[in-house]
C-alpha cells in the first residue's frame, strides 16, 4: 500500500487531521467574522461632525481631550480662520467661542388667587381683540377666597440643588388677611367710574421689601413674593452659516442669526426707538401675536426687547455705544430650583386652623433665558387661569423687564490636572478650585428706591473653577435681542454618541457624582450652580454672532477671539479612508503656527475627576466633593481599539489551533508506540531504521499536504497575513509531532517472562492499587495522556484568560464597549470551539489503550469484581493522570496568562484547574 492508502487505513492520522482541518477552517471562518464585525463597528462610529479642532493652544492631555473647547481664551485670528477655508481640503471651518456670563433678575415671584368678578365692560377692554371670548360666554364670578376676610400665613423659600445636596436659599413668612374682592361704581366727573375693592377688613399681606403687597384684579388676588434668585447663564458666539454647514438640519434654528443685522446697524438706541414708533404708528394684532417683521425675521419676543430697552433708557444705562446683541435663546434649564409657598389659615393668636396646601414651582422646560414670564407665578390650590378670556393683548407684558448683566469674570473653562492611570489607559483627573463666588444676594434698593433689608436672607458662596476672560477697552451695557430658539437635547443627538464631539458651549457634557466625599459609592447626575460659574454647566443660555461677541467684550477692531474651529475634510468614507487626507489637511493648519488636533478616529471616554474644595462650612473649613466622571473625548480610539481587539482576535486564532495541534502531536506521538510491532516486523525483513522512519514519515507526510492545502486556501480566502502565520504555525507543529513520533519506531524485544519475585510490583487488593498498577506498568501512555491533558489545560485558561481581558484590552472609551461587544459573541464561539477541541483530542488519545483497558476490565469482572468497583478503576486511573497532568495545566495556564493577559492571569490557572477537574469525569464515561 502507498502512503495514502497507510494513511486513510490508520484511523488515528485521518482523525485527528481531520478534526484539525475542521479546527482551522471553523476558527478561520468565526476569526474572520469577528474581524469583520470589528471593522465595521469602529467605521460606523469614529468619524464625528468634524475631523480637526483647530485651536491657538491646547494642553496635552495624554491623548484625552476636555469637551470644553470654547474656553474664551481666544488666540485664532479671523484672518486664520480665512486661510482655514481656503485650503483645498477643507469642507467646513466652523468657528466658536465663549462670549461671557449673563446674570438677570427674574420677574418678581407671585402667588395668584382665583377672586374672578364676571365680565365687566368697563374692565375686561376686549374690544377690537378678535381672539378675545365673546362676552356672552364669560364664566360666572367665582373665587378661592371667602366672603369675610380670613387671616393667613404664606411662608415663601427657595431651594436649589446641585443634585448632591439640597440648600435652602431663604424661608420668609408674612401674615395678614384677604377676602373676596367686589366691584364698586362710583359717580365721577363725566360719568361712572368702576373699580376693585378688597372686603372690609382685608389688611392684605406684604413681604419685606423688595416684595410688593398683594392687589386684587379682574381675574387674580395676587401677593407679590420675596426675590427668586439671579440666574446666570453662558454666551457663545458662531458663524451661524458654517455652524449649520457643520450641524446639517439640526443647526436650521440658527437661521434667523443669518440675517441679523451688520456691526453697524446694531445700535440698542436706534434698535429701541424703531420698535417704539412701530407702536406710535399702530401695529395690529397680527403683528403683535406672531411679532413685527425685523429685517426678515419675525421678532416673537418683542416684548422682553420693549421693555428692557425702555427700563435701560430709564435708569440710564444705555450709552451711544450700547449695542443690540442678537441671540438664538435655549429652551429649558438644567438648573434646579424650586420656589414654594407654604399657605396656612391662622387665627388671631397665629395658632394654625387649616393647612390650605403648599404650592411649588421649578424653573423647567418652558424657561426661557432673557424672555420668560414670570417663571415663578404661583397658583393658590384649586385656582384656575382666566387671563385668557381676555384674548392674546396680554402678550405685551410677556418677558423679564430689567436687562440682564453681563460679565467676563469667572467665564472661562475649567482646567484640569492628571492623576493616575487605570489598567483600561482610563486617566484620572484632578479639578483646579478657584475663588469663592457669592450668589443669593438682594440689590441695595428696590425699584422704588426704597433701602431693601439685607438681613433677609444669607448670602451662600459658590465654588468657582473657572478664571476671568480678556474684555476689549469700550465695554458698553449691551441689549438682548432674542430671535429664536433651539432645544439643547436636539443638538446633542445630532452630534452623535459614540463617535460625539464637543460642539462648544451649548451641548456640555454632564457630571456624574461616583463617590461622594467620604468615598462611599453614589450615581448622582449633577446639576449647574447658580453663578454658573461651578465645574457643572449646562448648555449656553443663548447662542450669539461674532459681532454679538464684539459688543459683549467691548471690542471695536478685530481681535483673536476665536477659541476653537472645528474642520470638516473634504473627504468622504470611513476614518481610515480619510485618514490620509485628515492629515494633510492638519499639517497644512500646523504650518499656520496653530494647534490642529485630529479627532477623526476619536471616541468619547468617561474621564474620573476628583473635586477639592467645593464647600465650606460656617468656619470656613474646606470639603471635597468627592470624584465625578464626564464624557472626554479619546484621541485616537479607533486605532487602539482596532488595534488591541485584532490582536486578541488572532491571539485567540493561534491559541486555538496551536492548542489542536500540540495535542494532535500528543495524540500522534502516544499512538505510533502502537507500531511498534510492525517496525519489528520490517526490520526482521531487513529494513533499516531510516527506511522505516521514511515509511512512517510518508503518511505523516499525507496529513502535512492536506493541511498545508486547507491553509493555503484559508489564506487567500481570507487574505490574511495572520491567517498564513497561523496555518504555517499549525503545519510546522504537526511536522514535528511526526518527527518525534517516528523516533519512537525503535523495535525492542520482548521477553515473555512473568518475574517470580519482585519487590516493586505492586500488591492488588484495591480498585486504587490496581489503577496505580496499570499506569506504572504503562509509564509511556500515561505520561503521554497526562501531557495532553495538561496542555488542553493550560490552552484553556489561556483562552479563558483572554476572553476576560477583552474589556481591558479595548480601552476606556465609548467605542471600546461597542467594539468589544461586536466580538464578543465570536470570540466566545472561538474559543469554547478550542476548548472543544482540544478536549475530543484528549478522547483520541486516552482511547489508544481502550482495547486493552476492556480486556482486562473483562478479566476483573469474570474475577469476580462488581460494576461499581470497575468504575473505581476507570477513575481512579484518570484522577491519577489527572493528578501529574494538574501541575502542568495550571502552571502552563498561568504563564499563558501571563504572557498574553496579566490582569487575568489569576483567572487563566483557575481555568485550567477547572479543565482538569472536568476532564476526569468525562474521560471516566469513555470507557464503558
Amino acid at each position: 500500500m502507498n502512503a495514502v492508502q497507510r494513511f486513510i487505513r490508520s484511523r488515528v492520522l485521518l482523525l485527528t487531521a481531520s478534526i484539525l482541518i475542521v479546527a482551522m477552517c471553523l476558527s478561520v471562518l468565526v476569526q474572520g467574522q469577528s474581524q469583520a464585525a470589528l471593522s465595521r463597528t469602529v467605521d460606523q462610529n469614529s468619524r464625528g461632525l468634524y475631523d480637526v479642532l483647530v485651536q491657538a493652544k491646547a494642553k496635552d492631555n495624554g491623548g484625552l481631550m476636555q469637551p470644553d473647547i470654547a474656553t474664551g481664551q481666544g488666540g485664532i485670528s479671523f484672518e486664520q480662520l480665512d486661510s482655514i477655508r481656503k485650503l483645498t481640503g477643507t469642507s467646513v471651518a466652523a468657528p466658536i467661542s465663549l462670549v461671557s456670563r449673563v446674570t438677570q433678575n427674574l420677574e418678581s415671584p407671585r402667588l395668584d388667587a382665583t377672586d374672578y368678578l364676571g365680565f365687566n365692560a368697563g374692565l375686561a377692554g376686549t374690544s377690537g381683540d378678535p381672539t378675545a371670548t365673546d362676552p356672552s360666554k364669560w364664566p360666572a364670578a367665582e373665587s378661592v377666597l371667602s366672603d369675610t376676610p380670613k387671616k393667613y400665613r404664606l411662608t415663601a423659600s427657595a431651594v436649589s440643588s446641585d443634585g448632591h445636596s439640597d440648600q435652602t436659599l431663604f424661608k420668609t413668612t408674612a401674615e395678614g388677611s384677604l377676602g373676596k374682592a367686589k366691584l364698586v361704581e362710583e359717580q365721577v366727573e363725566g360719568g361712572k367710574n368702576v373699580r376693585i375693592q378688597g372686603p372690609e377688613g382685608e389688611t392684605g399681606i406684604k413681604f419685606p421689601t423688595p416684595a410688593g403687597g398683594s392687589e386684587h384684579n379682574l381675574f387674580n388676588l395676587s401677593v407679590s413674593l420675596p426675590m427668586a434668585p439671579q440666574v446666570t447663564e453662558s454666551v457663545v458666539a458662531v458663524d451661524p452659516v458654517s455652524e449649520r454647514a457643520l450641524l446639517g438640519t439640526a443647526g436650521d434654528f440658527l437661521s434667523p442669526l443669518e440675517k441679523a443685522p451688520p456691526a453697524d446697524a446694531r445700535n440698542a438706541g436706534a434698535i429701541g426707538r424703531h420698535f417704539e414708533s412701530l407702536f406710535t404708528n399702530g401695529i395690529s394684532m397680527d403683528e403683535l401675536k406672531e411679532g413685527p417683521d425685523f429685517l426678515g425675521v419675525k421678532l416673537k419676543y418683542w416684548a422682553p426687547l420693549m421693555t428692557q430697552y425702555q427700563q435701560a433708557k430709564r435708569d440710564g444705562q444705555l450709552t451711544d455705544d450700547s449695542q443690540a446683541i442678537p441671540l438664538i435663546v435655549r429652551s429649558g434649564t438644567a438648573l434646579d430650583l424650586k420656589y414654594s409657598v407654604k399657605i396656612e389659615e391662622i387665627d388671631d393668636s397665629g395658632n394654625v386652623t387649616k393647612d390650605v396646601g403648599t404650592v411649588t414651582r421649578s424653573l423647567d422646560k418652558d424657561y426661557l433665558p432673557f424672555v420668560s414670564k414670570s417663571p415663578f407665578a404661583l397658583a393658590w390650590p384649586g385656582s384656575k387661569d382666566l387671563s385668557q378670556l381676555m384674548g392674546d393683548t396680554g402678550s405685551f407684558s410677556q418677558g423679564l423687564y430689567n436687562p440682564a448683566t453681563w460679565t467676563t469674570n469667572f467665564a472661562a473653562a475649567p482646567t484640569y490636572k492628571d492623576g493616575e492611570t487605570a489598567a483600561n489607559g482610563a486617566v484620572d483627573k484632578s479639578a483646579t478650585p478657584g475663588d469663592w463666588v457669592t450668589v443669593n444676594r438682594l440689590p441695595d434698593k428696590a425699584a422704588n428706591g426704597e433701602a431693601v433689608d439685607q438681613t433677609q436672607r444669607e448670602p451662600v458662596d459658590e465654588r468657582s473653577y473657572r478664571q476671568n476672560l480678556e474684555t476689549g477697552k469700550k465695554l458698553a451695557t449691551p441689549l438682548a435681542m432674542v430671535y429664536g430658539t433651539f432645544d439643547a437635547a436636539n443638538v446633542k443627538e445630532a452630534a452623535g454618541d459614540v463617535n460625539r464631539l464637543p460642539l462648544g458651549g451649548y451641548d456640555p457634557a454632564p457630571f456624574t457624582l461616583t463617590k461622594d466625599g467620604s468615598g462611599k459609592d453614589v450615581n448622582t447626575e449633577l446639576k449647574p450652580s447658580l453663578s454658573a460659574t461651578g465645574l457643572v454647566s449646562q448648555s449656553a443660555g443663548a447662542i450669539t454672532d461674532y459681532y454679538g461677541l464684539a459688543a459683549a467684550r467691548g471690542y471695536d477692531a478685530n481681535a483673536n477671539v476665536i477659541d476653537a474651529v472645528r474642520v470638516r475634510a473634504k473627504v468622504p468614507g470611513s476614518w481610515k479612508q480619510a485618514q490620509p487626507e485628515v492629515e494633510k489637511l492638519a499639517n497644512e493648519i500646523r504650518d499656520m503656527g496653530l494647534q490642529a488636533t485630529v479627532v477623526a478616529g476619536s471616541a468619547r471616554e468617561d474621564a474620573s475627576i476628583a473635586v477639592p474644595g467645593y464647600s465650606k462650612d460656617d468656619a470656613g473649613k474646606e470639603s471635597p466633593l468627592g470624584t465625578v466622571q464626564q464624557s472626554w473625548v479619546r484621541q485616537d480610539a479607533a486605532d487602539a481599539v482596532s488595534g488591541s481587539l485584532t490582536a486578541t482576535n488572532l491571539t485567540l486564532l493561534f491559541l486555538t489551533l496551536c492548542g489542536a495541534a500540540l495535542l494532535t502531536g500528543a495524540s500522534t506521538v502516544s499512538y505510533i508506540r502502537k507500531r511498534r510491532s510492525e517496525a519489528g516486523t520490517l526490520r526482521a525483513m531487513g529494513w533499516t531504521q531510516r527506511k522505516i522512519r521514511s515509511w512512517v514519515l510518508a503518511e505523516f507526510g499525507v496529513g502535512a499536504a492536506l493541511l498545508a492545502v486547507v491553509g493555503i486556501v484559508l489564506s487567500l480566502i481570507s487574505w490574511s497575513t495572520a491567517t498564513a502565520v497561523v496555518s504555517a504555525s499549525v503545519l510546522v507543529l504537526y511536522a514535528g509531532a511526526a518527527f518525534v513520533a517516528a523516533q519512537q519506531l525503535r523495535h525492542r524485544d520482548v521477553v515473555d517472562q512473568e518475574p517470580q519475585h519482585d519487590e516493586r510490583l505492586i500488591a492488588v487488593d484495591s480498585p486504587l492499587t490496581f489503577a496505580n498498577r496499570q499506569l506504572s506498568t504503562n509509564k509511556f501512555n500515561t505520561i503521554s495522556l497526562a501531557v495532553a491533558v495538561g496542555v488542553f489545560a493550560a490552552a484553556v485558561g489561556g483562552l479563558v484568560a483572554l476572553l476576560i481581558d477583552i474589556p481591558r484590552a479595548a480601552g476606556a472609551s465609548a467605542l471600546s464597549g461597542l467594539a468589544a461587544a461586536s466580538i464578543a459573541l465570536p470570540s466566545i464561539i472561538l474559543g469554547v470551539s478550542g476548548v472543544a477541541v482540544g478536549l475530543l483530542l484528549t478522547m483520541v488519545t486516552g482511547r489508544f489503550e481502550l482495547q486493552a483497558k476492556r480486556q482486562y476490565l473483562g478479566t476483573l469482572r469474570a474475577m469476580g469484581w462488581n460494576p461499581d468497583m470497575l468504575g473505581q478503576v476507570r477513575f481512579f486511573e484518570n484522577a491519577m493522570v489527572g493528578t501529574v497532568a494538574l501541575p502542568l495545566g495550571v502552571v502552563g495556564a498561568l504563564g499563558i496568562g501571563l504572557l498574553l493577559a496579566p490582569y487575568a492571569a489569576l483567572w487563566a490557572a483557575i481555568a485550567g484547574l477547572v479543565a482538569v477537574l472536568c476532564w476526569i469525569p468525562i474521560a471516566t464515561k469513555v470507557v464503558q
